[in-house]
């Protein structure tokens, strides 16, 4: 069953990035507009980390499925950790500050 779901887990990781690239467009747009300072960069960087989690997914999971024929530094986990875990969980972090950012006055808007 490994053999099966390996490749959805990048291809999820990967969704993410067209999220963070649409959240970009759409936060550049909103700050052409309202004259906001443009951080639309930093979801660039925040993109380049959860791509690199994707690539680290993709290697740990071919690793994975031929144990033998790798190097053995690549199953073990502190390369899981700084190569997949702490880039993911800084992308999706700095993602949702820049959203939250430059959306959250719709969450501050009262309907009368």
């Amino acid at each position: 069953m490994i053999v099966i779901t390996t490749p959805l887990g990048a291809a999820g990781l990967l969704a993410v990035v067209y999220l963070g690239f649409l959240f970009a467009n759409l936060s550049r747009r909103l700050s052409a507009v309202t004259k906001m300072a443009d951080h639309h960069r930093w979801f660039q960087v925040a993109n380049g980390l959860v791509a690199l989690a994707a690539m680290s997914q993709v290697v740990r999971g071919t690793a994975a499925l031929a144990p033998q024929l790798t190097l053995p530094i690549l199953l073990e986990s502190w390369f899981a950790l700084l190569s997949f875990h702490i880039p993911l969980a800084m992308g999706v972090t700095l993602d949702l500050v820049l959203v939250w950012y430059h959306w959250g006055w719709i969450l501050k808007e009262k309907v009368e």
